[in-house]
């Protein structure tokens, strides 16, 4: 697993995960915004399968820093996040 942590307010930026991930949110109160507008919230505690192939954002809408453990079945060698450039 990997910890991701988002300050408040602060954003991830457009990225895609071109293999599954899993995630579990240990901290804080997370947006997620896709392409297509859909809008999720996420709050500690709360677990999530990550979209694969499809751009997304997270933003820290909370006054706590977010932390996330985040699992990924990717294959060796293959990129696990891709930044929209």
């Amino acid at each position: 697993g990997q910890i991701v942590e988002i300050a408040p307010g602060a954003e991830t930026g457009w990225h895609l995960h071109p293999v599954p991930s899993f995630a579990l949110m240990l901290e804080g109160t997370l947006e997620v915004i896709q392409e297509n507008g859909q809008v999720k919230h996420l709050e500690k505690g709360d677990s999530l399968a990550e979209v694969v192939g499809v751009w997304h954002t997270g933003r820290n809408v909370g006054k706590v820093p977010v932390r996330i453990v985040v699992f990924y079945a990717g294959a060796v060698g293959q990129p696990l996040s891709i930044t929209k450039q």
